[in-house]
């Protein structure tokens, strides 16, 4: 792989907001680059006031254009009440974009696009999907990252519920709660997008949360799951087509992580994986660090490294087209996210 471009999307502290966090990128069939990400009023807080902010950019990740904001189209309560939009996960399905997005980790919305990225549709509600799945919870998210369009049009969606402690000490309300303990399953549609549906849930994998998937070409599906498991190594599982439970997991040591959200994609013959390749033993949130690109030949059962993309790093998010990959990710700098970059790579 041959780096060709880096691009600072966002910057610690510029424009109207102090922190940007969780990246989401996807490309279109037109070549379309569309990002989304969280944009944060303060710096090192899941519950601050947030924004959801989606950028598209037309030459290559070069440059972007202004931001959208497709969730203030949602009246969301009282004015002047802290409002936390959070963890979007994009979805390029041909003319399509998807979008899903919550709401203080609690409402789930989904909208789409029809002009590559440019204009989102009305947001409509689906924590119901959410409320379908079997686990009890108070917290519910998306990928984050980025969903997939499988071979028969299923849209896929990881997702990940908690059933956290409520801190009335930090917020009357009762909005902030602990991410954990937690669950990880997925949602899907197969009518791209007009009704969605609860799939599985995982078992057994510690407090699993933030997952990626890529489909298999044998049509089954595989997951790759953040967790706290004891080996410091991401937990992989493949799914039967009908997204009914797994049927294989196993922990995968080849992929060592520090308990941080990392991303798949399917780039041809090849999935390709990006995550924090660190796993000191001794901390449960180990350092973000060795950003590393890795792939596999064999759909997912052995993985080799390919591609240092940051020595410092942080989430992820990767997309491919016939001609390269690329990487979306927060570059850490002295234990904070210093910006939002855009790296692309070519085979």
């Amino acid at each position: 792989m041959k780096l060709i471009e880096t691009t600072v999307v966002e910057a610690f502290g510029k424009g109207a907001y102090q922190e940007y966090r969780i990246p989401a990128i996807v490309v279109t069939e037109k070549k379309t680059l569309l990002v989304a990400y969280e944009s944060r009023m303060e710096a090192g807080n899941d519950w601050a006031e947030v924004d959801l902010t989606v950028r598209r950019s037309l030459d290559g990740g070069k440059r972007f254009e202004p931001a959208i904001y497709p969730a203030k189209k949602i009246n969301c309560g009282p004015k002047g009440d802290k409002v936390t939009w959070s963890n979007p996960v994009l979805i390029a399905d041909h003319e399509l974009i998807h979008l899903l997005f919550h709401l203080n980790y609690e409402r789930a919305w989904y909208c789409y696009s029809l002009d590559e990225g440019k204009t989102f549709s009305e947001p409509v509600e689906i924590t119901d999907t959410f409320r379908n799945l079997p686990w009890e919870w108070n917290v519910c998210a998306s990928g984050p990252g980025h969903g997939i369009v499988s071979c028969t049009g299923k849209l896929v969606v990881p997702v990940w519920l908690a059933l956290g402690k409520v801190h009335n000490d930090k917020e009357k309300t009762g909005r902030i709660k602990d991410h954990f303990p937690s669950a990880a399953g997925c949602i899907y549609s197969d009518d791209r997008g007009k009704h969605w549906q609860a799939g599985f849930m995982t078992q057994g994998i510690e407090n699993a949360n933030e997952t990626t998937v890529v489909e298999r070409r044998d049509g089954s599906f595989l997951f790759n799951f953040r967790n706290e498991r004891y080996e410091k190594c991401r937990v992989l599982g493949i799914a039967d087509p009908y997204l009914s439970g797994l049927r294989r997991v196993w922990s995968e040591t080849k992929l060592p992580d520090p308990t941080c959200f990392g991303s798949m994609v399917r780039a041809g013959k090849f999935i390709c994986f990006v995550n924090c390749a660190n796993a000191d033993p001794e901390y449960l949130y180990a350092s973000r660090i060795h950003l590393t690109v890795y792939l596999s030949r064999d759909e997912g059962l052995t993985w080799e490294r390919v591609e240092l993309v940051d020595e410092n790093g942080g989430y992820a998010d990767i997309t491919a087209d016939e001609n390269g990959l690329y990487v979306f990710y927060e570059k850490g700098i002295s234990g904070k996210v210093d910006s939002l970059q855009l790296k692309k790579f070519l085979w």
